[in-house]
C-alpha cells in the first residue's frame, strides 16, 4: 500500500529501466502506455507524474483524465 516509501522507489526504479529498454524495442509508429489502476489509483498517479516530470523525457505524455501515461515511437524522425 505505500507507495513513496523507501522499498517503493526501488521497485520504480527497476520497472522504469524495464520500460525504457521497451522504448528502444517497440517498433514505430507503436505505443507505450502505463495505466494507474492501483487500488489508490489517484495516489498512484500523482506520484507517478512527479517521477514522470522529474526524470524522464518530453516524449511520454501525461493523460489526467485515464491516469495513464503514453510513449509514442513516431514513424518519422522529428
Amino acid at each position: 500500500m505505500n507507495l513513496t516509501g523507501k522499498d517503493c522507489n526501488r521497485t520504480q526504479a527497476i520497472a522504469i529501466r524495464l520500460v525504457r529498454s521497451w522504448m528502444q524495442e517497440i517498433p514505430y509508429g507503436d505505443s507505450i502506455v502505463i495505466k494507474c489502476e492501483s487500488a489508490d489509483a489517484d495516489k498512484q498517479f500523482r506520484v507517478w507524474s512527479k517521477w514522470f516530470k522529474k526524470h524522464e523525457d518530453l516524449n511520454w505524455g501525461i493523460l489526467k483524465d485515464e491516469k495513464a501515461f503514453i510513449f509514442y515511437r513516431s514513424r518519422f524522425v522529428e
